[in-house]
């Protein structure tokens, strides 16, 4: 089934969930419990269909990434004087080489490579900041690697997937250090210009400015140990993947916990500490379609152009089944090639870390995420820990890599949040 044909179909899913809402609101009563079984299982349906056309589409764009890197990389050798198909085979070769190199250094460390996949090694060695040359040496005792860019692209990946707000507009830079990086503000919404006579002196206004400074966080997947025998004898075709998905899934869940919950003290700004109440239910537990009407309006029309919400799973399932006064349903599926599901008109993510419905709980986002920086120092480090766990026939595997976020807020509050009644 193509992605247009999934889609296609979530929306025929939908109506069907919907017709059973609107049927019921028909004869003035709720669900019964044969229909709210079907609903949920219907949607149960939609859910899935929605994780396998992410899952297709973020398969999609990783090999787009990577051919374009690769382009990219032989069109500097092009330029360097080799022809175009020289440069694209040269590229090419270069990949595999050091792909390989990095697949015999896992399974069997140091000892394991050829001269020339030493000599590749070292390279990348060379590349580490002086900072991270401190952590390895070249030994199997702790011998490091800076990770090649299919690998980082893939714990990424990873990372992604277990932090929602890396699924919004969050403005995500890379850089190659962890220097400080200042973010300078502006706030002169509260400013007018003025209407002036003939020959009359323009007056002066000052104009106020702020900065957030963003870091680099050290975080560590903590050590993976892994058997010998299961490194020598394993089917796992492509070792590096499946490396990359469990370690990346660690930091990934750090991070995705710390990005929302954050103090901003010796740890990312998170956004539940960053944003401004927007709004304030009137339920400990429930919420209503005005509520979400509320939140929306509560961020100011300039924040609202490219506006989304970020939301816990259980909101999520609230909002399926809520309607506006005309009876529209609130939640709508995307129906072409990209589009996504929207509430109340605007895109949505969901953040296993927002909680559920209690009291004085936040447990809704809405404004301009691209206000929301995420900084991801892009040279990471793997230590194999060879010796460390000889006795045990095992090797140790961990990564470090560094992050930081904060919400650039001027004063005027591009993200707010709803927040239940207290108890």
């Amino acid at each position: 089934m193509t992605i247009k044909e999934m889609r296609e179909k979530r929306v025929n899913l939908a109506s069907k969930a919907q017709a059973l809402l609107d049927r019921a609101a028909e004869e003035s009563r709720d669900l019964s419990a044969e229909e709210s079984a079907q609903f949920d299982s219907i949607h149960e349906e939609i859910d899935s269909l929605k994780r396998q056309i992410d899952r297709l589409e973020r398969q999609n764009e990783l090999e787009t990434e990577l051919r374009e890197s690769q382009g990219t990389a032989a069109g500097a050798q092009a330029t360097a004087g080799a022809t175009d198909t020289d440069g694209n085979r040269q590229s090419q070769n270069q990949e595999e080489e050091r792909a390989k190199a990095f697949r015999n250094w896992l399974v069997g460390g140091m000892g394991g490579l050829t001269p020339e996949q030493r000599e590749i090694m070292a390279k990348r060695q060379s590349a580490l900041p002086q900072e991270a040359r401190a952590l390895a040496a070249g030994v199997d005792t702790a011998g490091g690697y800076t990770v090649d860019d299919e690998f980082v692209t893939r714990i990424e990946t990873a990372m992604k997937a277990y932090s929602g707000i890396r699924n919004t507009r969050a403005t995500i830079m890379r850089t190659t250090g962890g220097n400080p990086m200042p973010m300078p503000t502006s706030d002169d919404t509260s400013n007018k210009g003025a209407r002036v006579g003939e020959n009359t002196q323009a007056s002066e206004q000052d104009m106020s400015f702020g900065s957030k400074i963003l870091k680099a966080h050290m975080y560590t997947s903590n050590i993976l140990r892994v058997s010998i025998q299961f490194l020598q004898d394993t089917s796992i075709a492509n070792i590096e993947a499946w490396l990359a998905e469990r370690l990346g899934e660690r930091i990934g869940r750090i991070t995705a916990e710390e990005f929302i919950t954050g103090t901003g003290s010796d740890m990312p700004e998170g956004l539940a500490t960053a944003a401004t109440l927007g709004a304030t239910g009137a339920s400990v537990d429930g919420i209503t379609y005005e509520d979400f009407v509320d939140l929306e309006h509560s961020v100011n029309p300039a924040y609202r152009r490219q506006a989304e919400w970020l939301l816990g799973d259980g909101i999520v399932r609230t909002a399926k089944k809520l309607k506006d006064g005309q009876g529209r349903p609130l939640w709508v599926p995307g129906v072409a090639v990209r589009e996504p599901d929207t509430i109340l008109g605007y895109r949505y993510a969901i953040d296993m870390e927002i909680p559920d419905p209690a009291a004085e709980a936040k447990t809704m986002y809405f404004g301009d995420f691209s206000k929301f920086h995420i900084r991801d120092v892009k040279s990471m480090q793997m230590l194999r820990l060879a010796e460390r766990y000889a006795d045990y026939l095992q090797v140790g595997f961990l990564v470090f890599s560094r992050h930081d976020s904060a919400l650039l807020d001027a004063g005027t509050n591009p993200i707010k949040y709803f927040q239940h009644a207290s108890a």
